[in-house]
Protein backbone atom coordinates (compact mmCIF):
# COMPACT_ATOMS: atom_id res chain seq x y z
CA UNK A 1 0.00 0.00 0.00
CA UNK A 2 1.74 3.34 -1.57
CA UNK A 3 -0.25 5.74 0.31
CA UNK A 4 -1.72 6.25 3.66
CA UNK A 5 -5.50 6.18 3.35
CA UNK A 6 -8.40 7.05 6.29
CA UNK A 7 -8.12 3.35 6.88
CA UNK A 8 -4.73 3.08 7.39
CA UNK A 9 -3.90 6.27 9.21
CA UNK A 10 -7.24 4.77 11.61
CA UNK A 11 -5.64 1.97 11.92
CA UNK A 12 -1.99 3.32 12.55
CA UNK A 13 -3.95 5.54 15.79
CA UNK A 14 -5.57 2.28 17.04
CA UNK A 15 -2.16 0.58 16.95
CA UNK A 16 -0.17 3.53 18.94
CA UNK A 17 -3.25 3.43 21.82
CA UNK A 18 -3.01 -1.11 21.59
CA UNK A 19 0.94 -0.04 22.02
CA UNK A 20 1.15 2.19 24.90
CA UNK A 21 -1.30 -0.29 26.54
CA UNK A 22 0.69 -2.97 26.04
CA UNK A 23 3.26 -1.57 27.05
CA UNK A 24 2.35 -0.03 30.26
CA UNK A 25 1.66 -3.80 31.24
CA UNK A 26 5.38 -5.22 29.97
CA UNK A 27 6.62 -2.44 32.37
CA UNK A 28 4.56 -4.31 34.92
CA UNK A 29 5.25 -7.54 33.94
CA UNK A 30 9.15 -6.28 33.98
CA UNK A 31 9.66 -5.33 37.78
CA UNK A 32 7.86 -8.26 38.71
CA UNK A 33 10.04 -10.48 36.86
CA UNK A 34 13.09 -9.01 38.54
CA UNK A 35 11.17 -8.87 41.66
CA UNK A 36 10.53 -13.19 41.53
CA UNK A 37 14.36 -13.26 39.49
CA UNK A 38 15.69 -11.76 42.90
CA UNK A 39 13.62 -14.22 44.81
CA UNK A 40 14.70 -16.79 42.64
CA UNK A 41 18.44 -16.37 43.23
CA UNK A 42 18.71 -16.59 47.12
CA UNK A 43 19.34 -20.59 46.92
CA UNK A 44 16.48 -22.20 47.84
CA UNK A 45 15.56 -25.51 47.08
CA UNK A 46 13.12 -24.59 43.76
CA UNK A 47 15.31 -21.49 42.75
CA UNK A 48 16.85 -21.07 39.31
CA UNK A 49 20.58 -21.40 38.84
CA UNK A 50 22.46 -17.74 39.12
CA UNK A 51 23.75 -18.74 35.02
CA UNK A 52 19.74 -18.87 34.16
CA UNK A 53 18.34 -16.08 36.41
CA UNK A 54 21.09 -13.50 34.74
CA UNK A 55 20.04 -14.95 31.03
CA UNK A 56 16.50 -14.45 31.76
CA UNK A 57 17.44 -10.84 33.08
CA UNK A 58 19.31 -9.87 29.94
CA UNK A 59 16.20 -10.51 27.59
CA UNK A 60 13.52 -9.26 30.04
CA UNK A 61 16.16 -6.16 29.41
CA UNK A 62 16.62 -6.33 26.35
CA UNK A 63 13.16 -6.75 25.52
CA UNK A 64 12.09 -3.70 27.32
CA UNK A 65 14.75 -1.80 25.45
CA UNK A 66 13.74 -2.79 22.59
CA UNK A 67 10.11 -1.88 22.58
CA UNK A 68 10.42 0.90 24.12
CA UNK A 69 12.38 2.24 21.07
CA UNK A 70 9.15 1.15 18.80
CA UNK A 71 6.93 2.61 21.14
CA UNK A 72 8.85 6.17 21.34
CA UNK A 73 9.44 5.70 17.36
CA UNK A 74 5.41 5.37 16.41
CA UNK A 75 4.71 7.81 18.69
CA UNK A 76 7.29 10.61 16.83
CA UNK A 77 4.98 9.42 14.01
CA UNK A 78 2.10 9.78 14.96
CA UNK A 79 3.33 13.55 16.13
CA UNK A 80 5.11 14.33 12.57
CA UNK A 81 1.67 13.28 10.98
CA UNK A 82 -0.93 14.54 12.42
CA UNK A 83 0.40 17.64 14.64
CA UNK A 84 3.66 19.08 13.27
CA UNK A 85 2.49 18.50 9.52
CA UNK A 86 -0.64 18.88 9.50
CA UNK A 87 -0.99 20.78 6.56
CA UNK A 88 1.49 18.99 4.62
CA UNK A 89 1.83 19.46 0.91
CA UNK A 90 -0.07 16.57 -0.47
CA UNK A 91 -1.31 15.59 2.39
CA UNK A 92 -0.72 12.57 4.72
CA UNK A 93 -0.27 10.10 1.99
CA UNK A 94 2.76 12.42 0.83
CA UNK A 95 4.73 12.41 4.19
CA UNK A 96 4.23 9.34 4.79
CA UNK A 97 5.73 7.94 1.50
CA UNK A 98 8.62 10.72 2.77
CA UNK A 99 8.98 10.14 5.92
CA UNK A 100 8.74 6.20 5.68
CA UNK A 101 12.86 5.84 5.95
CA UNK A 102 13.94 8.53 7.99
CA UNK A 103 16.33 7.80 10.29
CA UNK A 104 14.05 7.05 13.34
CA UNK A 105 11.88 4.70 11.49
CA UNK A 106 15.20 2.82 10.65
CA UNK A 107 16.31 2.81 14.18
CA UNK A 108 12.66 1.35 15.15
CA UNK A 109 12.51 -1.32 12.30
CA UNK A 110 15.99 -2.36 13.37
CA UNK A 111 14.45 -2.79 16.96
CA UNK A 112 11.22 -5.18 15.33
CA UNK A 113 13.75 -7.29 13.88
CA UNK A 114 15.60 -8.10 16.61
CA UNK A 115 13.66 -8.41 19.34
CA UNK A 116 12.19 -10.85 16.71
CA UNK A 117 15.27 -12.88 16.52
CA UNK A 118 15.65 -12.24 20.83
CA UNK A 119 12.07 -13.51 21.10
CA UNK A 120 12.18 -16.47 18.71
CA UNK A 121 15.66 -17.52 20.45
CA UNK A 122 14.41 -17.51 24.07
CA UNK A 123 10.69 -19.73 22.68
CA UNK A 124 14.00 -22.29 20.80
CA UNK A 125 15.21 -22.41 24.36
CA UNK A 126 12.09 -23.34 26.04
CA UNK A 127 11.67 -25.86 23.08
CA UNK A 128 14.57 -27.30 24.03
CA UNK A 129 14.02 -27.54 28.05
CA UNK A 130 10.14 -29.45 27.27
CA UNK A 131 11.90 -31.93 24.51
CA UNK A 132 15.83 -32.37 25.89
CA UNK A 133 16.39 -33.76 22.12
CA UNK A 134 18.77 -32.22 20.04
CA UNK A 135 17.14 -33.52 16.71
CA UNK A 136 13.78 -31.76 17.54
CA UNK A 137 15.75 -28.25 17.66
CA UNK A 138 16.98 -28.94 13.63
CA UNK A 139 14.32 -27.43 11.67
CA UNK A 140 13.36 -24.32 14.58
CA UNK A 141 17.29 -23.12 14.12
CA UNK A 142 17.35 -23.25 10.54
CA UNK A 143 13.97 -20.78 10.13
CA UNK A 144 15.81 -18.90 12.89
CA UNK A 145 19.12 -18.88 10.75
CA UNK A 146 16.43 -17.82 7.76
CA UNK A 147 15.01 -14.85 9.83
CA UNK A 148 18.57 -12.97 10.54
CA UNK A 149 19.57 -13.20 6.84
CA UNK A 150 16.10 -11.57 6.20
CA UNK A 151 15.88 -9.63 8.34
CA UNK A 152 19.19 -7.98 7.83
CA UNK A 153 18.47 -7.27 4.24
CA UNK A 154 15.44 -6.30 4.99
CA UNK A 155 16.82 -3.35 7.47
CA UNK A 156 19.67 -2.83 5.29
CA UNK A 157 17.54 -2.26 1.90
CA UNK A 158 14.99 0.24 3.57
CA UNK A 159 17.75 2.16 4.76
CA UNK A 160 20.14 2.09 1.65
CA UNK A 161 16.70 2.31 -1.13
CA UNK A 162 14.91 4.55 1.04
CA UNK A 163 12.27 1.59 0.56
CA UNK A 164 8.45 1.92 2.16
CA UNK A 165 7.87 -1.55 3.73
CA UNK A 166 4.22 -1.28 2.45
CA UNK A 167 5.27 -0.70 -0.91
CA UNK A 168 7.34 -2.07 -3.52
CA UNK A 169 10.53 -4.54 -3.21
CA UNK A 170 10.56 -3.70 0.60
CA UNK A 171 6.90 -5.06 0.88
CA UNK A 172 7.89 -8.21 -0.79
CA UNK A 173 11.60 -8.85 1.50
CA UNK A 174 9.05 -7.78 4.22
CA UNK A 175 6.54 -10.52 3.08
CA UNK A 176 9.00 -13.12 3.01
CA UNK A 177 10.59 -12.30 6.44
CA UNK A 178 7.55 -12.07 8.07
CA UNK A 179 6.36 -15.23 6.57
CA UNK A 180 9.32 -17.22 7.75
CA UNK A 181 9.31 -15.64 11.05
CA UNK A 182 5.71 -16.38 11.83
CA UNK A 183 6.33 -19.46 10.20
CA UNK A 184 8.79 -20.60 12.86
CA UNK A 185 6.47 -19.23 15.67
CA UNK A 186 3.70 -21.32 14.80
CA UNK A 187 6.14 -24.76 14.35
CA UNK A 188 7.79 -23.85 17.91
CA UNK A 189 4.21 -23.00 19.26
CA UNK A 190 3.15 -26.52 17.91
CA UNK A 191 5.66 -28.04 19.50
CA UNK A 192 5.72 -26.92 22.79
CA UNK A 193 1.70 -26.69 22.96
CA UNK A 194 1.62 -30.31 21.79
CA UNK A 195 4.57 -31.57 24.68
CA UNK A 196 3.06 -29.56 27.89
CA UNK A 197 -0.18 -31.38 26.69
CA UNK A 198 1.85 -34.73 26.90
CA UNK A 199 3.50 -34.04 29.99
CA UNK A 200 0.44 -33.12 31.80
CA UNK A 201 -1.66 -36.23 30.75
CA UNK A 202 1.56 -38.27 32.06
CA UNK A 203 1.57 -36.20 35.31
CA UNK A 204 -2.02 -36.72 36.07
CA UNK A 205 -1.65 -40.64 35.76
CA UNK A 206 0.97 -40.43 37.76
CA UNK A 207 0.55 -37.72 40.74
CA UNK A 208 -2.94 -36.91 39.87
CA UNK A 209 -5.01 -33.94 38.98
CA UNK A 210 -4.37 -31.41 41.54
CA UNK A 211 -0.39 -31.80 41.46
CA UNK A 212 -0.32 -31.62 37.96
CA UNK A 213 -2.82 -28.71 37.18
CA UNK A 214 -0.42 -26.19 38.78
CA UNK A 215 1.96 -26.63 35.88
CA UNK A 216 -0.09 -27.68 32.52
CA UNK A 217 -3.43 -25.91 33.25
CA UNK A 218 -4.63 -24.33 30.01
CA UNK A 219 -3.15 -20.74 31.13
CA UNK A 220 0.54 -22.58 31.87
CA UNK A 221 0.32 -23.97 28.11
CA UNK A 222 -1.09 -20.74 26.32
CA UNK A 223 2.37 -18.87 28.26
CA UNK A 224 4.82 -21.48 27.75
CA UNK A 225 3.94 -21.80 23.95
CA UNK A 226 3.30 -18.16 23.17
CA UNK A 227 0.34 -18.73 21.64
CA UNK A 228 -1.17 -14.87 21.62
CA UNK A 229 2.40 -13.70 19.66
CA UNK A 230 1.97 -16.39 16.74
CA UNK A 231 -2.10 -15.91 16.74
CA UNK A 232 -2.06 -12.18 16.44
CA UNK A 233 1.13 -13.03 14.09
CA UNK A 234 -0.52 -14.82 11.36
CA UNK A 235 -3.58 -12.63 11.36
CA UNK A 236 -0.99 -9.52 10.42
CA UNK A 237 0.45 -11.74 7.69
CA UNK A 238 -2.60 -12.10 5.87
CA UNK A 239 -3.86 -8.62 6.10
CA UNK A 240 -0.32 -7.25 5.28
CA UNK A 241 0.17 -10.14 1.97
CA UNK A 242 -3.41 -8.62 1.15
CA UNK A 243 -2.27 -5.42 0.84
CA UNK A 244 -5.24 -4.33 3.80
CA UNK A 245 -4.96 -0.87 5.75
CA UNK A 246 -5.62 -2.90 8.67
CA UNK A 247 -2.55 -4.36 8.45
CA UNK A 248 -0.72 -1.77 10.60
CA UNK A 249 -2.70 -2.20 13.84
CA UNK A 250 -1.57 -5.77 13.82
CA UNK A 251 1.74 -5.03 13.05
CA UNK A 252 1.98 -2.92 16.46
CA UNK A 253 0.19 -5.28 18.41
CA UNK A 254 2.29 -7.91 17.08
CA UNK A 255 5.58 -6.62 18.02
CA UNK A 256 4.18 -5.63 21.29
CA UNK A 257 2.77 -9.32 22.09
CA UNK A 258 6.37 -9.85 20.63
CA UNK A 259 8.00 -8.51 23.97
CA UNK A 260 4.74 -9.16 26.24
CA UNK A 261 4.64 -13.26 25.47
CA UNK A 262 8.54 -13.58 25.94
CA UNK A 263 8.51 -11.87 28.96
CA UNK A 264 5.10 -13.44 30.69
CA UNK A 265 7.07 -16.93 29.91
CA UNK A 266 10.31 -15.54 31.90
CA UNK A 267 7.83 -14.41 34.73
CA UNK A 268 6.22 -17.80 34.81
CA UNK A 269 9.52 -19.55 34.97
CA UNK A 270 10.65 -17.46 37.70
CA UNK A 271 7.80 -17.85 40.09
CA UNK A 272 8.30 -21.49 39.70
CA UNK A 273 5.42 -22.33 38.25
CA UNK A 274 7.15 -23.56 34.56
CA UNK A 275 8.71 -26.47 34.19
CA UNK A 276 12.25 -26.71 34.14
CA UNK A 277 15.19 -28.28 33.07
CA UNK A 278 17.57 -27.44 35.60
CA UNK A 279 14.80 -29.73 38.22
CA UNK A 280 15.96 -33.01 36.18
CA UNK A 281 12.64 -34.73 36.24
CA UNK A 282 8.57 -34.06 36.35
CA UNK A 283 8.48 -35.17 40.00
CA UNK A 284 10.68 -32.74 41.37
CA UNK A 285 8.51 -29.65 39.43
CA UNK A 286 5.05 -31.18 40.30
CA UNK A 287 6.30 -31.39 44.25
CA UNK A 288 9.04 -28.56 44.06
CA UNK A 289 8.50 -27.95 48.02
CA UNK A 290 7.95 -31.29 49.20
CA UNK A 291 10.17 -32.70 51.89
CA UNK A 292 11.93 -36.14 51.76
CA UNK A 293 9.64 -38.77 52.84
CA UNK A 294 9.86 -40.12 56.53
CA UNK A 295 8.84 -43.88 57.62
CA UNK A 296 6.66 -43.57 60.03
CA UNK A 297 7.33 -45.58 63.13
CA UNK A 298 6.10 -49.00 63.99
CA UNK A 299 2.89 -48.79 65.63
CA UNK A 300 1.93 -51.47 68.70
CA UNK A 301 -0.81 -53.71 69.06
CA UNK A 302 -2.64 -53.94 72.21
CA UNK A 303 -4.91 -55.85 71.82
CA UNK A 304 -3.29 -58.62 73.37
CA UNK A 305 -1.07 -56.85 76.20
CA UNK A 306 -2.12 -55.32 79.32
CA UNK A 307 -1.83 -51.37 80.13
CA UNK A 308 1.03 -52.73 82.81
CA UNK A 309 2.92 -55.05 80.27
CA UNK A 310 3.23 -52.15 77.77
CA UNK A 311 4.36 -49.68 80.36
CA UNK A 312 7.41 -52.29 81.66
CA UNK A 313 8.37 -52.99 77.95
CA UNK A 314 8.19 -49.06 76.65
CA UNK A 315 9.41 -47.12 79.56
CA UNK A 316 13.39 -47.39 79.26
CA UNK A 317 16.12 -48.33 82.21
CA UNK A 318 16.42 -46.30 84.46
CA UNK A 319 19.61 -44.29 84.24
CA UNK A 320 22.48 -45.52 86.62
CA UNK A 321 25.91 -43.67 87.35
CA UNK A 322 27.26 -47.59 86.10
CA UNK A 323 25.99 -47.09 82.49
CA UNK A 324 28.84 -44.37 81.72
CA UNK A 325 32.07 -46.40 83.62
CA UNK A 326 34.08 -47.68 81.06
CA UNK A 327 34.54 -51.06 82.45
CA UNK A 328 31.07 -52.08 81.92
CA UNK A 329 32.17 -51.19 78.30
CA UNK A 330 34.57 -53.63 75.86
CA UNK A 331 38.10 -51.92 76.21
CA UNK A 332 37.71 -51.45 72.15
CA UNK A 333 34.51 -49.53 72.33
CA UNK A 334 34.17 -45.79 72.39
CA UNK A 335 32.86 -44.24 74.82
CA UNK A 336 29.36 -41.83 74.18
CA UNK A 337 29.04 -38.50 75.82
CA UNK A 338 25.58 -38.75 78.18
CA UNK A 339 24.06 -35.77 76.54
CA UNK A 340 24.79 -37.84 73.12
CA UNK A 341 22.98 -40.73 74.57
CA UNK A 342 20.18 -42.21 73.12
CA UNK A 343 17.72 -44.66 74.58
CA UNK A 344 15.81 -46.66 72.97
Amino acid sequence: MANADPLWQNSLYIGNILSTILYGIELSLYCQTMRALGCSATGSRDSLSHHTVMIYRCFSSLFLFLVSIFVLVEAIFGQQMWIIHYGYVGGMAQLYVDQSSVWYQILGLMAIVLLQLSSDALLIYRLHVLWKRIWVLVLPCILWVGTVVLGALFCSYCAAQHGNIFAGDAALIAIAYYAVSIALNLLVTSMLCGQMLTIGRKSHRQYGSVTSWKYFNAASVIIESALPCTAVGIAFLVTFALDSGVSVAFLSLYVMLTCVSPQMLILHAAQGTSYDLERKSIVGVLTPSASPMRPRPPTLSTSNLSRSRMKEDISPPPLTPSLFLKHDFPANAELIPPNHCYLA
